[in-house]
């Protein structure tokens, strides 16, 4: 029948952690085993499933993520060069020259994005 919502949802809390921390499978279910609850084979299965689950796709093992290939920056909202004030970005123009910082700090300001 499975394990009451409220007791997964305990457990997840309680054990999801270990996961993040790049605990292996086997050292996950043994906290769990150990539990003072004492969860049968099927319960500390389905628990683990639940902590390793995507919680966008219930039920399903998240996918690795795939890193976002960059190929430049484009200006959103006009803006001036911080070094030469005359000098005015326009929306659309390429801005994949300025330094990572540089565009790392306007991308947080929304005034580029990476394309």
């Amino acid at each position: 029948m499975g394990l009451h919502h409220a007791t997964l949802g305990s457990a997840v809390k309680k054990y999801g952690p270990l996961h993040t921390e790049g605990k292996t499978e086997d050292e996950i279910k043994l906290a769990i085993a150990a539990d003072e609850k004492g969860f049968d084979p099927a319960g500390i299965d389905e628990i683990y499933a639940a902590i390793i689950a995507d919680p966008n796709e219930p039920g399903e093992s998240p996918a690795p993520a795939k890193a976002k290939k960059v190929k430049g920056h484009v200006v959103l909202t006009q803006f001036r060069d911080k070094d030469n004030f005359a000098k005015l970005y326009e929306v659309g123009d390429d801005v994949s020259h300025f330094d990572e910082a540089r565009k790392a700090g306007l991308v947080d300001r929304k005034l580029i994005e990476a394309i």
